[in-house]
């Protein structure tokens, strides 16, 4: 309890201050990279979230809307990054409740990202495996199933997060106070890793790359314009896959380090260091490449995809 009493007691502010004037590429490259994430992502995200509401009105695929929720919950994610900027550098200086609250935001955002992610894989294969006329009482009830699926969607993503409400905490790292995991119990902290990594990245990217896989080998039979059509969703699809497992693979790798260095406190303190001393240089990094994720996404799914493209040059055909 000292590090929490110190945290927020005021005359501890010249020491954290003090240690702080040092500053490391630890602190500094996943800052800078984060401050660039906000400065680019988020406006790119508006502008998808902006141009999707002005066609609103029309009959949108459910594509589009699930790119919508993806720039939506991007958004969240990179507005929210200026706090861990702010952290980084400064240390936490707010109440423990800030601090869980400002992460399960983030946490329930990221989640919604991911779960999104796999959906729009999930979707594309129906598409592609999917024989069932295009009638209006079926389109009706596709709608209504789609809307229950997008309300699902966030439904898990608040699910999921909520751990983060009971396991976060303000502890001194480095001489700042950082707002981070704080489990005492080793099966605790296990087994809230082990659920990070599952929901997070295996049972998400499993999915995608499976729905993906069945996509390619699927023969469509419609002419020349399918056979593009299939080849620009080829591309795309290797460009999202590649983006989730590059972005997404160093976090995970870490919680599972945070796996290992617990069950080896004990028993093995040589290994134990090795892994802490490894965790500490690359921590912070790795968080910082999931959130580059979210700068990322607008441009996999806004412009290589060609939706927009294809809306505006149905529109111009029209006039």
């Amino acid at each position: 309890m000292e590090h929490l009493n110190c945290s927020f007691n005021s005359t501890c502010d010249p020491v954290l201050m003090a240690t702080n004037r040092t500053l490391g590429s630890q602190q500094v490259g996943p800052g800078v990279l984060l401050a660039i994430c906000c400065l680019v992502g988020l406006p790119s995200n508006i502008a998808v979230i902006v141009t999707i509401a002005r066609q609103w009105s029309q009959k949108i695929s459910f594509t589009v809307k699930l790119m919508l929720n993806l720039a939506v919950s991007d958004s969240m994610t990179l507005a929210l990054a200026p706090f861990a900027i702010y952290s980084l550098f400064y240390g936490w200086t707010f109440n423990i409740w800030a601090c869980r609250i400002l992460m399960y935001l983030m946490y329930c955002a990221m989640y919604a990202s991911v779960l999104t992610v796999t959906l729009m894989a999930v979707h594309h294969y129906h598409i592609v495996k999917s024989k069932i006329p295009n009638h209006k009482e079926m389109e009706r009830l596709q709608r209504g199933r789609r809307r229950l699926l997008l309300l699902g969607l966030w439904g898990l993503a608040i699910v999921f997060a909520l751990p983060i409400v009971f396991t976060r905490g303000v502890q001194i790292k480095r001489g700042l106070p950082r707002c981070q995991r704080s489990v005492d119990s080793t099966f605790g902290k296990v087994t809230i890793l082990l659920f990070e990594v599952i929901l997070g990245f295996v049972l998400p990217f499993s999915t995608i790359l499976t729905s993906y896989c069945w996509i390619n080998k699927t023969n469509l039979k419609e002419g020349q314009n399918t056979r593009k059509r299939k080849k620009r969703m080829r591309r795309l699809v290797i460009s999202i896959v590649t983006a989730f497992f590059l972005f997404w693979t160093p976090v995970h790798i870490i919680n599972l380090i945070d796996i290992a260095s617990t069950l080896t406190h004990t028993a093995f303190p040589a290994v134990y260091a090795a892994l802490k001393s490894f965790r500490r240089a690359t921590g912070d990094l790795s968080k910082t490449l999931a959130v580059i994720n979210c700068c990322v996404n607008p441009f996999l799914y806004a412009v290589a995809s060609g939706v927009f493209k294809k809306k505006r040059d149905n529109q111009e055909q029209k006039r």
